[in-house]
């Protein structure tokens, strides 16, 4: 049984509701001077990363900020390796037009609801083809949250299995 089992079985869970993901263009403008600053450091902070691989089949966008860790970059260079991508390049968002790319993993709860403009979790985003800008989009774990709870690395590879058997077809 693992912690969220327990916390359930303890009805302690659901303790807060998912909201719609938040755009730059909803911030309210008139902000307290003491907040404003606040948000602006934690939208610069953290951004939406795509790596593309180096015969442009593959996209991996996550959520990139001043956090990540060794770690979380060992654990993503594994992660290309055993797919056989040995070389990638990053692009902009904006960018993505240019690329024919064959699949896009959505690394992450809060870069899937971004793209796919959801406010559903990840565990009911995964496991299903989405379509961002025509390419086929499977949704997995963000490597925070594969170092942090070790058997969504399994679930990672179920879904990157997935999307090798579309890149496959």
């Amino acid at each position: 049984m693992n912690r969220e089992d327990v916390l359930r079985e303890l009805e302690l869970l659901p303790v807060w509701q998912l909201r719609a993901p938040l755009k730059l263009a909803e911030l309210p403008t008139d902000l307290p001077e003491k907040v404003a600053p606040t948000l602006e450091v934690a939208i610069e902070a953290a951004h939406v990363e795509l790596i593309v691989s180096d015969d442009k089949k593959w996209i991996f966008a996550y959520l990139a900020d001043r956090t990540n860790t060794a770690s979380q970059s060992i654990l993503l260079k594994n992660i290309l390796f055993a797919l056989k991508i040995t070389k990638t390049s990053s692009i902009r968002l904006e960018n993505l037009a240019d690329i024919d790319a064959k699949v896009m993993i959505a690394m992450g709860e809060m870069v899937a609801q971004q793209l796919l403009n959801s406010t559903e979790s990840i565990e009911s985003l995964r496991g299903k083809i989405h379509i961002y800008e025509n390419i086929p989009l499977i949704v997995t774990y963000h490597p925070q949250d594969m170092l942090q709870h070790l058997p969504n690395k399994a679930k990672t590879w179920d879904d990157l299995c997935m999307a090798v058997q579309l890149l496959n077809a």
